[in-house]
């Protein structure tokens, strides 16, 4: 009772859920084109999840896994025949690949070869790792499937889940459910942190525990997606920016059921993973300065951002390509081999570039 009243006066007053407002891009979210000055690019259509897979660095692309080969080029390791949605390391147990109908089949080690499910109705899987021979995975939604994820957002759903399967013996289990697009998984100690997209926060708690839910790091200024491990800390990546926008209309149900009725996909008034491509893009005229050029701080609804988190999951640094970049809808970054490696899916491109010569929130390099 006391949180629909809650609710009942966000909406009146605009603040709470129902405000519009946007974190700004300052301290450790500083604007830069780090992204788009990395000394090294390439491209891969597709590319979507990074992970390591002993020494190697292997990318999902599409239905393909990739492999980042000793002179520095992607090739092809493997084709499944339909689209990977996430891969992740088991350590010497292989790879687990995640397919968009929601089977996860093992690749390399003991195990290859080797398929779970973690239910029948559960084929929105975002991201997975794994602890203790278990095999932790994050469902994005009960309804949608991972390319939907516009969607989901626009219906304002909370129906994500997080599961365990036991990889001796196949059995699975519901962790926690109810989260709004778990898109992002990380371990900590015994605890499991979760990357919640369309509530901006980062949560974790104890798998054991799961009403021990508590919230770490909160009103991200852009959808926070999959986390990876790093030496001092953690990488996140955010896959689109928020905008005021977007925030306006989220907040207006009876507009957004009939754009989604009426207008299609590629125009809605949504966060994308690259824009810019057509005038018919909500944002784009105002976008367009004098000489037809368009300005780094102009409005955009794609943008490309990871961030280096410290061992307490606060913000320490970011590298970004801004509106006018050209490496936007970052899914996956991840340390190997004293580099940083990140994964643009919105322009299918992979850049890298030295761990040292990363800028901290202090001004150095780490």
């Amino acid at each position: 009772m006391i949180a629909a009243f809650a609710r009942t006066f966000d909406n009146l007053f605009g603040r709470g859920e129902a405000a519009v407002t946007v974190p700004p891009l300052d301290g450790a979210f500083r604007p830069n084109r780090m992204l788009d000055e990395a000394g090294s690019r390439a491209a891969l259509e597709g590319v979507d999840c990074l992970a390591t897979h002993g020494d190697t660095l292997v990318a999902s692309a599409g239905r393909v896994l990739m492999e980042l080969g000793k002179d520095g080029h992607w090739v092809q390791r493997q084709d499944f025949g339909t689209s990977i949605v996430c891969i992740a390391s088991l350590g010497a147990d292989g790879l687990a690949t995640a397919l968009a109908d929601g089977e996860i089949v093992i690749v390399g080690g003991p195990r290859a070869g080797q398929s779970y499910r973690i239910d029948s109705k559960a084929t929105c899987i975002t991201a997975m790792t794994s602890r203790n021979g278990e095999l932790i995975v994050a469902n994005g939604s009960a309804t949608n499937a991972p390319g939907d994820w516009q969607k989901d957002l626009l219906e304002r759903n909370a129906s994500g889940s997080i599961w365990r399967i036991d990889l001796e013996s196949g059995a699975s289990s519901c962790i926690d459910d109810g989260l709004a697009w778990p898109a992002g998984l990380a371990i900590d100690g015994d605890v499991l942190v979760v990357a919640e997209a369309w509530r901006h926060q980062l949560v974790r708690f104890d798998p054991e525990r799961p009403s021990s839910r508590k919230v770490v790091l909160a009103d991200l200024p852009a959808y926070p997606g999959r986390i990876a491990p790093a030496a001092d800390g953690f990488w996140l990546a955010m896959f689109a920016p928020r905008s005021q926008l977007v925030e306006f209309v989220l907040r207006e149900p009876s507009y957004r059921r009939r754009m989604m009725a009426e207008v299609p996909q590629p125009y809605w008034v949504a966060p994308r993973l690259r824009s810019g491509r057509s005038f018919y893009e909500s944002l784009q005229g105002g976008g367009v300065k004098h000489l037809g050029m368009l300005k780094p701080w102009a409005p955009t609804m794609s943008a490309g951002l990871c961030v280096r988190l410290d061992r307490a999951f606060q913000p320490r640094s970011s590298l970004q390509s801004r509106a006018d970049g050209s490496t936007h809808g970052v899914t996956s970054a991840i340390e190997h081999q004293r580099r940083l490696f990140v994964a643009a899916r919105g322009d299918g491109v992979i850049v890298s570039l030295p761990i040292d010569t990363i800028a901290t929130d202090r001004g150095g390099s780490r």
